[in-house]
């Protein structure tokens, strides 16, 4: 083996291998300087990406504030909504009790005016059939008429009462 080692240092000279060495080095130095290149053009790429990301980031900041701001004053006007919904609630309570108690009055003055006229009808009554029972003939039909006018003149009232004339 060490023949072949010196024939093959005996054919090649000190000079080819340095020549050799330095077309190897420049090889060498031309594929990192493409790899240098390379990587120099995913670094633009990269930073180009992280702008473009960034400003997306921004967007969806500003987006994501107006949101946040959109449900914020949702919540307020729901809230708002509610105590409107209430406070009417309460007015239509007092409104609903008020018209109750002026309802009652009416009805409880018209029982008591009723109760009068009832009093008086049956006054009424009582003579006619005092008259009816002694027999006077006369005062029948007049009776009868005034009761008659005394009825007529209960149902208007009422019906004035109740709003219907």
């Amino acid at each position: 083996m060490e023949n072949i080692m010196n024939k093959i240092v005996e054919k090649i000279s000190a000079q080819d291998i340095i020549r050799a060495n330095s077309q190897a080095e420049a090889k060498e130095a031309e594929r990192i300087k493409l790899e240098a290149e390379q990587y120099k053009l995913q670094l633009q790429e990269l930073k180009a990406s992280t702008e473009e990301y960034k400003k997306y980031l921004g967007e969806m900041r500003a987006e994501a504030k107006e949101y946040k701001s959109a449900i914020e004053e949702m919540r307020q006007d729901t809230k708002a909504y509610r105590e409107k919904l209430e406070e009417n609630d309460e007015k239509i309570h007092d409104v609903g009790v008020q018209v109750y108690r002026n309802v009652q009055a009416i009805v409880e003055r018209g029982q008591n005016w009723n109760k009068d006229e009832f009093k008086e009808v049956a006054k009424k009554l009582e003579a006619i059939q005092v008259g009816v029972e002694t027999k006077n003939s006369a005062l029948l039909p007049l009776t009868i008429i005034t009761m008659l006018l005394v009825i007529a003149d209960i149902v208007i009232n009422v019906l004035r009462i109740m709003g219907v004339l």
